[in-house]
């Protein structure tokens, strides 16, 4: 019987090596070219692959249908590819080649390990009955990619019946694996607001309507839709981050232009959000003179992972890397991922991969000083591809 633990160790350094291949080499969204040929290389080196194609310029679709025994389920695991503008100052031997591109998100790490699983789905490739996809996604950073997979109707033939994405973490020590059932990410929706006044000259406020009195009162009134329309318990995060009016010092504003995130964690929540904003907005703005116009962009849904999923994850987890590894994350992030377009579709797992240098320093993602262990490749590599495993029927005792 195959050994998963030492099926990881025999390719560790392998994935090791993609990694910093990828990280020298970054590319930013929808730009993944080289790094989607990279991917294709080492694609068709895998005995066992059942097909593999381009379901977008940058995005890869790969599938191994099984010939073992059992029930006969799909999976979709998914890594995500793009880099970040930015500059690096972690000191690593495998640092970007390519001035301002900067893999500090940790995607570099995920495409590694989605090659990794690849290898490890082919070898286990007569354990199972059904069909594992893989789907090396490209724009994550734009939250656009994922929706690639769903256009290219790739949640059939065979249907999907469960999606795995998993995610470094520097909260966490290398290796340390965490998620959380129920909403985990929250939708992000652009906010475009502007308001319309009166321009008179400076003098003379009495014959116009001021616009950034206005804007003023709509900004402080939109904090009291987390906390007087919602639930304590219910988190929303409304967010102004641009604030633009104004021609002169010496002029009454006419107009300004007011640009924001909303982030909400439930479904429900979302919609009322969305449409008490635009009734509180307007308010505001005619009861002081002026008018309103709000245009909400929808983007990624909320993240949510399925409880069944979580549960195997942390069975999976404690069988493979033994007790205390596993670590069950209180609250949801307000931050968004387009993983969410698939798991909107199917029941889904999201997985958190320590990364931090045990006695380290946390090193943010997105940040000029991101820094990801190498060590905590095998032990994501295990449980990324273990679950997914476990999920298809073949055991991880």
């Amino acid at each position: 019987m195959l050994n998963l633990l030492n099926f990881v160790r025999e390719i560790e350094k392998d994935v090791v090596e993609y990694r910093h291949h990828i990280h020298r080499n970054p590319e930013l969204s929808l730009q993944e070219f080289e790094t989607a040929d990279f991917v294709e290389s080492i694609l068709e080196t895998v005995d066992g692959l059942d097909s593999v194609h381009r379901i977008s310029p940058t995005g890869i679709l790969a599938e191994i249908k099984g010939t073992g025994p059992g029930e006969s389920r799909c999976i979709v695991l998914r890594g995500d590819m793009d880099a970040l503008p930015g500059e690096e100052k972690a000191d690593v031997p495998y640092k970007s080649t390519r001035p301002g591109v900067v893999h500090s998100c940790g995607h570099d790490v995920h495409t590694a390990l989605l090659l990794g699983a690849v290898r490890i789905f082919a070898g286990y490739k007569n354990k199972f009955a059904g069909t594992a996809k893989f789907f090396f996604q490209p724009a994550e950073e734009v939250l656009g990619g994922a929706v690639q997979f769903l256009e290219a109707g790739a949640l059939d033939d065979p249907r999907v019946d469960a999606a795995v994405g998993i995610h470094v973490f520097p909260d966490l020590d290398a290796g340390i694996i965490a998620s959380r059932k129920g909403p985990m990410l929250a939708a992000a929706d652009g906010l475009s607001i502007e308001i319309l006044g009166r321009q008179s000259h400076a003098a003379h406020p009495h014959t116009g309507r001021d616009a950034i009195v206005i804007a003023c009162q709509v900004v402080g009134a939109l904090q009291t839709l987390s906390s007087r329309f919602v639930s304590p318990t219910d988190p929303v995060v409304v967010t102004i981050g641009q604030f633009n009016g104004g021609i002169a010092g010496n002029i009454i504003a006419g107009s300004v232009k007011l640009k924001g995130t909303i982030r909400t964690v439930r479904p429900e929540t979302r919609e009322n959000v969305h449409s008490e904003l635009k009734k509180l907005v307007c308010a505001v703005a005619e009861g002081m003179g002026g008018s309103a116009s709000v245009d909400i962009a929808r983007g990624t849904p909320p993240l949510t992972c399925d409880e069944g999923m979580v549960d195997r994850l942390q069975n999976v987890t404690e069988k493979l890397l033994g007790p205390g590894r596993y670590v069950s994350l209180p609250d949801p992030s307000m931050g968004g991922e387009d993983f969410a377009f698939i798991t909107e579709k199917v029941p889904g797992l999201f997985i958190r991969l320590g990364v931090k240098k045990p006695g380290g320093p946390v090193t943010p993602g997105h940040s000029e000083e991101f820094y990801a262990d190498d060590s905590a490749l095998a032990p994501g590599l295990a449980v990324f591809a273990g679950t997914a495993l476990d999920f298809l029927g073949v055991s991880m005792e």
